[in-house]
């Protein structure tokens, strides 16, 4: 399928980064990033094409990671490999948090979580997330606002 193999040339990098900085592996992201092609040319014949393929391939993409970690029963690190560490301590640290990141992100309602992951970690515009959904750009903006609102309240003991 000609047109198929251009939406992978076009995305496959996107959609890697994507789940890499949700999965925290690359191997795990290939894996993933395989799955998400592989059910998106299944779903292809049903995808109404409203020029948000990024956003599509992202929402199978995260779906898929949940299901992972809900079947591993653990959660990889939402955000990318971290640089050398300052020291034993701070790379303590900085695990602590991205866990407890993690945890929060995970904790939010279903809405919430959707528009931080692909906003934040899939770098989809709040616009075009509202668009997908039949939302003005507004709702966009106050959906990932009160998100934000609720991780600062879960992660008060971090700051």
């Amino acid at each position: 399928m000609e047109d198929f193999g251009a939406v992978f040339r076009d995305y496959y990098q996107r959609v890697y980064r994507f789940l890499l900085a949700l999965s925290g592996s690359p191997h795990q992201a290939e894996e993933l990033a395989q799955e998400v092609f592989y059910r998106a040319l299944l779903a292809l014949p049903r995808y109404r094409d409203d020029g948000h393929m990024f956003t599509w391939l992202c929402t199978i993409g995260k779906n898929l990671w949940l299901n992972e970690c809900r079947r591993q029963r653990r959660l990889e690190p939402l955000e990318g490999q971290e640089g050398a560490a300052d020291g034993p301590e701070a790379e303590v640290l900085r695990h602590d948090a991205r866990q407890a990141l993690r945890r929060a992100v995970l904790e939010l309602p279903e809405e919430y979580r959707d528009v931080v992951i692909l906003h934040v970690y899939g770098g989809v515009p709040l616009r075009e997330l509202a668009e997908r959904r039949g939302k003005s750009e507004s709702w966009g903006k106050v959906t990932f606002y009160r998100a934000k609102a609720l991780l600062r309240e879960k992660l008060e003991g971090w700051t």
